[in-house]
């Protein structure tokens, strides 16, 4: 059924238009209106199908309701009724119309006119629905589109920096290649990376993108959700939901954020903090949903768990290569790597530098009275003795058996002279212990060689050292020689 709104005011004529409808067998519901501010009233309460106009009321012209119709609801057909006033006026107002929704009739063709105007209406109508879902759907082709680019863009990127990642030889060389990619991948958001700091298992930020603000860059486990329960943590809505502690410590803490922890082999690494950019409305990094964003986020972490964890396996194998496991001192591997090094350093910048070697003496004395786990006490307790010895910059190494060095960089001849004095008296002093035996008094003998008098490579420097050794051997063990 047709809502039909007639301009009249003469009760009559609209009552004969009616009957035109009504001959036609036009299912119709209408209603008249006298003034313009009914007319707008009416429309704005409900847009009718069409409109006719018969009156000729100088005050609301022809011409004027037209336009009023064309504003306020321009697909509805504005049917001009001539019979009742000027044919001037009505061609005029169809000459001055601005869209083809006026149309002008005469009441004896009133009907015929007001099909007309319905079906072109509808076809109007149906056409213009159309073009909106043909744009409706370009406009999601588009977005499909500039979406999928997106991914691809950002599945190069984390390829990229997972090749990267899987080449640095440095944790420094990670938190570079993080704060590279970092904004490329997640453009529109400030990311962080935490690591877990022993003691205390407080967290501690090593790298930065974005904002660069140190407030709440070191905080505990038990200041995040996400590493509290070991799974990511997300924030849409600062608002209405649950905020970690470090990011209420923060000044920009109404933003959304992310928080997913790195793990590896069970092992709690750190933390991944993305936060969206002050005056983003929503992360750009992903064009689709923020699950896609947080997917994102938990390949980055993966990733870098994985980095970080092959880093410290490698470290720990390498540690392993050169300590001794006995006592926990380097061993003649790492002594001779760095001894290369202090002895190119000490060149370059002409800084002495010495090293001791020392031997137990009778060792082998102790091993067959005793046994083995006598004599693996003696070594134990002399090596610890020795780090109690070293400065931050030295090293000291078991090199082999019974066998002993302390390299000192930036140490004089004189300096390591008295430095192995004083070893030896305190090895003399120790009190020792195995199951219910007494050990008797340790003691060794000790060797000193410097750079550059004694040598100015590696094997050089160590034989000085090693011949002044066999010198205090020879000369009744139990005392210092110097090269």
């Amino acid at each position: 059924m047709y809502k039909i709104l007639i301009v009249e005011d003469v009760q009559v004529v609209a009552d004969l238009q009616i009957l035109m409808l009504i001959r036609a067998g036009i299912a119709f519901e209408s209603r008249r209106v006298e003034t313009a501010e009914d007319f707008t009233r009416q429309i704005e309460l409900a847009a009718p199908d069409a409109i006719l106009y018969s009156a000729s009321m100088p005050h609301f012209s022809g011409f004027v309701a037209s336009a009023k119709a064309q504003s306020l609801c321009p697909d509805t057909p504005f049917i001009f009724v001539s019979g009742t006033h000027s044919e001037e006026t009505a061609a005029e107002t169809r000459k001055r119309a601005t869209t083809d929704r006026v149309y002008t009739t005469t009441l004896a063709e009133l009907a015929s006119t007001f099909d007309r105007a319905i079906k072109e209406s509808e076809e109007r109508k149906k056409k213009k629905a159309q073009e909106s879902a043909i744009t409706h759907l370009s406009r999601m082709y588009a977005d499909q589109t500039r979406e999928l680019e997106q991914l691809h863009v950002q599945h190069v990127t984390l390829r990229n920096l997972s090749r990267y990642l899987r080449a640095s030889v440095t944790p420094a060389e990670v938190y570079a290649t993080l704060e590279c990619f970092g904004p490329q991948l997640f453009r529109g958001a400030n990311g962080k990376l935490y690591l877990v700091h022993l003691p205390g298992k407080h967290l501690e930020a090593v790298a930065t993108w974005g904002d660069k603000s140190p407030a709440g860059q070191t905080f505990t486990i038990q200041d995040c959700w996400g590493l509290r329960q070991s799974r990511p943590h997300q924030v849409r809505d600062p608002q209405a939901e649950l905020l970690c502690g470090h990011v209420k410590a923060q000044s920009n803490s109404a933003q959304p954020y992310l928080c997913v922890p790195l793990f590896a082999e069970g092992e709690t690494l750190g933390l991944l903090h993305l936060r969206r950019a002050d005056g983003e409305s929503t992360p750009s990094a992903i064009a689709g949903s923020i699950e896609s964003y947080l997917n994102l986020a938990v390949a980055l972490a993966e990733e870098t768990s994985l980095a970080l964890a092959n880093l410290k396996a490698r470290d720990s194998l390498h540690e392993q290569s050169v300590r001794d496991s006995l006592t926990g001192l380097y061993n003649r591997r790492f002594l001779e790597e760095f001894l290369l090094r202090e002895l190119a350093r000490a060149d370059r910048k002409k800084h002495p530098l010495s090293i001791i070697t020392m031997d137990i003496d009778h060792f082998k004395r102790i091993n067959d009275t005793l046994g083995h786990g006598a004599g693996d006490i003696v070594l134990r307790r002399v090596g610890l003795l020795l780090q109690g010895f070293v400065r931050q910059s030295d090293i000291a190494c078991r090199v082999g058996g019974e066998e002993f060095s302390v390299l000192l960089p930036e140490a004089s001849m004189q300096i390591a002279t008295q430095r192995a004095e004083n070893i030896r008296r305190a090895v003399q002093e120790l009190k020792l212990k195995y199951e219910e035996h007494t050990l008797a008094a340790i003691t060794i003998s000790l060797g000193v060689a410097a750079f550059p008098d004694h040598g100015t490579t590696p094997a050089a420097l160590l034989h000085a050292a090693d011949q002044a050794l066999y010198d205090a051997k020879y000369r009744g063990r139990d005392r210092v020689e110097s090269a």
